[in-house]
C-alpha cells in the first residue's frame, strides 16, 4: 500500500481562505489513504524532514513512498531538489499547484484544480517518467531544476522590468498587458548590451562575442519511452537583437524556420557547459533569479512522477476550483 508524504507550503496555508488543504485532507480521509502531512516554513526544513524520514524508513516503506508537494511550482522544485540530493533511489513525486498554472503541468496534463490533481495522483498505479533539466553552477554548488526553460538575457530582462516597475504593474492591473510588454521591450532594446558566451558540447567549444538572448528548453515527454533515456536539451543563442530583427524572429519560430536565420544558433545535447563572464538577467520557469555570472553545467535527466493524468475527463482537467 502506498504512503503519500505531503509537504505543504506554509505560505499557502496562511492565505488558504478557501480551505483548499481542508478539502484535500477530507478527501484523503474519505478514501482512507495512508498519508502524512508536514507544513513547511523554510527550505531547510524540507531537507531535515526528508533525511529524518528516509533514514528511519525501512526499504519496503521507501519502495511504497510517494512525495507530494502542495503549493507553488517554485515550492515543488525545491522539494524535488532536496529529494534528489538526499535519496539514492528515485522516489516518485507529484505536485498539487495552488492558484497557479504553469507550462509543465499543462503539457503533461495535470489539472490546475487541486481536488482533480489529487484524484489524478490517487488514481495512479505506477510511476511515469518525464524529462527535466538541471543547472549546477561552479560558483554555487546547489543544484537548480527546471521543468520548462532557463532564460538568460533579453527575455529575462523584459520580465524583470515588468515585475519591478510600478507603472508596468499598473498597466497590467487595468488589462493593458500588451502596452506594458511593448514599453518594457522598448526599454530593454535601448538599454541592453551584448555579452559574450562560451559553450562546450561534446568536447567542442563555441564562442559568441555578441549575444543578446539565451534559452535552454526542456521537452518533458521522453523521445524513447522504452529505454527511458533522457532527451536532449534545446539550446538557442541569438546574436543580433533589435526591433527590426525581432520581427524576423517571431514568424521564423512560428513556422520552424529559425535554423535559416544566421543570427539564431541552435544546438541539442544532453549535457551543456555554459560560461558567461558578465552579470546578466536570468530566470528559471518564469521565476526571476538574481543577476549573476554563469559557469554552469546543464544536463537533462528523467524522474518518476506519480500521476494518472488520463484517469479524469477533459472537462474535469479544465475545471477550476
Amino acid at each position: 500500500m502506498k504512503t503519500f508524504f505531503f509537504f505543504i507550503d506554509n505560505h499557502f496555508l496562511k492565505s488558504d481562505s478557501n480551505s483548499v488543504w481542508g478539502t484535500l485532507e477530507s478527501e484523503l480521509q474519505k478514501q482512507e489513504v495512508n498519508y502524512k502531512a508536514e507544513p513547511i516554513h523554510n527550505d531547510r526544513q524540507i531537507e531535515y524532514i526528508l533525511k529524518k524520514e528516509l533514514n528511519n524508513a525501512a526499504l519496503e516503506l521507501k519502495d511504497n513512498l510517494v512525495v507530494v508537494s502542495v503549493g507553488s511550482s517554485t515550492f515543488f522544485l525545491e522539494v524535488l531538489t532536496k529529494l534528489r540530493k538526499i535519496s539514492t533511489q528515485q522516489i516518485p513525486i507529484a505536485f498539487i499547484l495552488i492558484n497557479e498554472k504553469n507550462n509543465f503541468a499543462s503539457k503533461i496534463g495535470v489539472s490546475s484544480n487541486p481536488l482533480i490533481a489529487l484524484k489524478q495522483i490517487l488514481n495512479s498505479v505506477h510511476p511515469i517518467s518525464y524529462n527535466l533539466g538541471s543547472v549546477e553552477n561552479s560558483l554555487n554548488t546547489d543544484e537548480q531544476i527546471f521543468t520548462d526553460e532557463l532564460i538568460v538575457g533579453f527575455r529575462a530582462y523584459v520580465t524583470s522590468l515588468i515585475k519591478n516597475s510600478k507603472f508596468y504593474k499598473l498597466l497590467f492591473k487595468y488589462h493593458l498587458s500588451l502596452v506594458a510588454e511593448f514599453c518594457a521591450m522598448t526599454e530593454a532594446f535601448i538599454n541592453q548590451e551584448s555579452f559574450s558566451v562560451t559553450t562546450r558540447l561534446s568536447q567542442k567549444y563555441n564562442f559568441f562575442k555578441n549575444s543578446f538572448s539565451i534559452c535552454i528548453k526542456n521537452h518533458p515527454f521522453l523521445d524513447n519511452e522504452n529505454t527511458e533515456e533522457a532527451n536532449n536539451l534545446q539550446l538557442e543563442i541569438i546574436t543580433s537583437l533589435n526591433p527590426l530583427s525581432y520581427w524576423f524572429i517571431l514568424p521564423a519560430k512560428k513556422f520552424n524556420l529559425s535554423s535559416k536565420i544566421p543570427f539564431i544558433h541552435n544546438f541539442e545535447q544532453k549535457q551543456i557547459h555554459l560560461v558567461i563572464n558578465s552579470l546578466e538577467f536570468s530566470q528559471i520557469d518564469n521565476r526571476q533569479l538574481i543577476n549573476k555570472f554563469y559557469d554552469a553545467h546543464l544536463k537533462s535527466f528523467t524522474y518518476p512522477f506519480w500521476f494518472d493524468v488520463d484517469s479524469v475527463s477533459l472537462s474535469e482537467k479544465n475545471d477550476s476550483f
